[in-house]
């Protein structure tokens, strides 16, 4: 987690009344390649860059799985197939296989070099968010991608190469 990210979201959402919530409307990402962030505080707007992910991990919630039931880790699934959804927006030819290779490159190695992986890059930069605000583990963050990834490969299986991602994008709505 970053600490420092932490007190100003929470000074932030008090600010508007939401205290407990970090609204999204709160923040806006103005440089996505350094994960440069702006934040409206009391005082103004104030830059901040995100944490690196392997400095972001969290001791986590001493699970041995995630489950998807469980409301602790519905923050981290939600926001990774958001994340996938989002970028099938902007990118509308985007498969279910290059969905899998994103996430089975990140279930390696959460931190890797996401090349010219656009998917991956937009992926890392969501969990890089996520996790400066919530404790998980890097465990945990790598099994939330396996289930996904998963998921992934059995709808692929069954409704072709974009069965996963229709079936997110009809669950999650239009986004933006």
């Amino acid at each position: 987690m970053d600490q420092f990210l932490t007190d100003i979201m929470d000074a932030a959402a008090r600010k508007y009344g939401a205290e407990g919530e970090r609204p999204k409307a709160l923040f806006r990402i103005v440089d996505p390649e350094r994960g440069e962030i702006e934040i409206e505080t009391s005082e103004g707007l104030r830059r901040h860059v995100l944490k690196p992910l392997p400095e972001l991990f969290g001791k986590g919630h001493g699970v041995s799985s995630v489950d998807p039931q469980d409301e602790r880790f519905m923050p981290l699934l939600l926001r990774i197939e958001e994340s996938i959804v989002e970028h099938y927006e902007q990118d509308p030819d985007l498969t279910d296989g290059r969905v899998s290779l994103a996430l089975s490159r990140l279930i390696l190695q959460p931190g890797c070099d996401p090349g010219d992986d656009a998917l991956c890059r937009h992926l890392q930069l969501d969990l890089r968010l996520l996790l400066s605000l919530n404790d998980y583990s890097r465990q945990e963050v790598r099994w939330a991608l396996r289930k996904i990834d998963k998921s992934v490969r059995r709808h692929s299986r069954a409704d072709g190469p974009r069965g996963y991602l229709d079936f997110i994008r009809d669950q999650f709505g239009p986004l933006g």
